[in-house]
């Protein structure tokens, strides 16, 4: 087929696109709130801005990562493996404290509940917000000394594979 020279097919010519610095982030990054992640890169004569980025709903969002986690990285020496140790047995006790305490307030709120239920009329559940601070440092004290607990566990196991014996 012939095209006549006003309706000829323009010749299509791809340009690479721009080349983009990468940001790379890692999951432990976290975004202040109120602040903006990151500048909006400038955008190219005819592009809208924001093109060919991620949706905000469809954007993977950070996840914090406990201070625990950073405090107490691999145990590297006997000194380092006694002060976790310590750590955890001071802590241990708080934790056994305030669970003690986080079970009688959940069985007394569970018979209020109950004897609420048998009453004719129905009344706003009403938390203590003393109550929910223990719950959540209990809660935060389990995770923590659950990772110094099998932080100490790795070196004791890697310190018996490595022990030599004749």
């Amino acid at each position: 087929v012939r095209w006549p020279r006003s309706h000829a097919p323009l010749p299509c010519v791809l340009k690479p696109p721009p080349a983009r610095a990468k940001h790379v982030a890692f999951e432990d990054e976290v975004v202040p709130l109120g602040r903006p992640s990151r500048r909006v890169p400038p955008t190219e004569e005819g592009e809208k801005p924001g093109a060919g980025s991620v949706p905000p709903g469809l954007a993977p969002r950070p996840r914090a990562v406990p201070d625990y986690v950073v405090k107490y990285p691999a145990i590297r020496s006997p000194r380092q493996r006694e002060g976790y140790k310590g750590v955890f047995q001071d802590q241990l006790v708080e934790y056994t404290e305030l669970l003690g305490e986080v079970r009688a307030a959940r069985r007394r709120l569970g018979e209020l509940e109950a004897a609420m239920g048998r009453l004719p009329w129905h009344a706003t559940r009403r938390t203590d917000s003393a109550f929910l601070e223990k719950q959540q440092r209990c809660e935060y004290l389990k995770k923590k000394l659950t990772h110094i607990k099998a932080r100490i566990q790795e070196y004791d196991r890697d310190a018996r594979e490595s022990a030599v014996y004749f």
